[in-house]
């Protein structure tokens, strides 16, 4: 099988999971820099991948680059970048709210741009990436980052159009699950539960409800109806977060994120 040799600019959090994923693939080799030595040196250290010292060195070793790297630092990273990269390439940016056009104009004309939103369940194996090309990647590239991101989970390929969206709703998502992990498990406190005891219900219960979406034929609304019974418990649950527009705060809650994603763009 094709040897993928991948480089990280950027070993923080996602790139750390991203690697984590990737060392259980020996048909990958991994190579990784980041501005901060000891960050790096860790990183490499803990996965057995390749420190490089510079990102020129990182650059001419790796067939795959993935930028890991904040929004505000892509600019900087594709200016010293851009006399080292090659057109026969693959960029690949996890960057919230940076386009690939935006990529591809301020590296090469010609360069093959994948962009990526994972999310940070990803560090589980449990991740949910959106992939998009840019206007020069093929489908062979398209195929290649989903080969790479299917190592920490599910891969969905949207129009880049999508991406604000998908930012949203599964970038930033995880943040919103836990914050009803806490107030589920803080609400079983109130009741009684121990701290312990109260997380891992609430925590479990999340996935098992998760994965009833996935695998089932049924839409969330069916599930719904499935575990209420009229007057019962869920019924009154379910009449408490109606009265307080649960639903409705979801909702906005996923539009102000998604609009602060078209800022980012700005």
């Amino acid at each position: 099988m094709h040897t993928i040799t991948i480089g990280f600019i950027g070993t923080g959090r996602i790139a750390k999971a991203l690697i984590a994923g990737l060392v259980r693939d020996n048909n990958n080799e991994i190579s990784g820099y980041d501005k901060d030595p000891a960050v790096a040196d860790a990183v490499c250290k803990e996965f057995g991948i390749t420190r490089k010292n510079s990102m020129s060195e990182l650059v001419q070793s790796a067939n795959c680059i993935v930028l890991a790297v904040k929004p505000y630092q892509i600019e900087t990273v594709l200016e010293e970048l851009r006399r080292e990269l090659r057109p026969d390439q693959l960029l690949i940016s996890v960057a919230a709210g940076i386009t690939s056009e935006f990529i591809r104009t301020r590296s090469l004309e010609e360069m093959h741009v994948i962009r990526v939103m994972p999310n940070t369940p990803a560090f589980v194996g449990e991740g949910m990436t959106v992939v998009s090309r840019g206007k020069c990647a093929t489908d062979a590239d398209l195929a290649q980052a989903e080969k790479i991101f299917s190592a920490i989970g599910k891969v969905a390929v949207l129009d880049e159009i999508h991406m604000d969206a998908a930012t949203a709703v599964s970038g930033s998502g995880p943040a919103y699950m836990f914050h009803i992990i806490d107030a589920l498990a803080e609400g079983g406190k109130q009741c009684g539960l121990s701290d312990d005891e109260a997380v891992t219900l609430s925590a479990q219960t999340m996935l098992g409800a998760a994965k009833l979406v996935l695998e089932s034929q049924k839409k969330p609304a069916a599930l719904i109806k499935d575990v209420t019974t009229p007057g019962g418990t869920t019924e009154a649950g379910l009449h408490q977060m109606e009265a307080h527009n649960v639903r409705q705060a979801m909702i906005d809650t996923v539009t102000a994120a998604a609009q602060r994603s078209v800022e980012l763009k700005q």
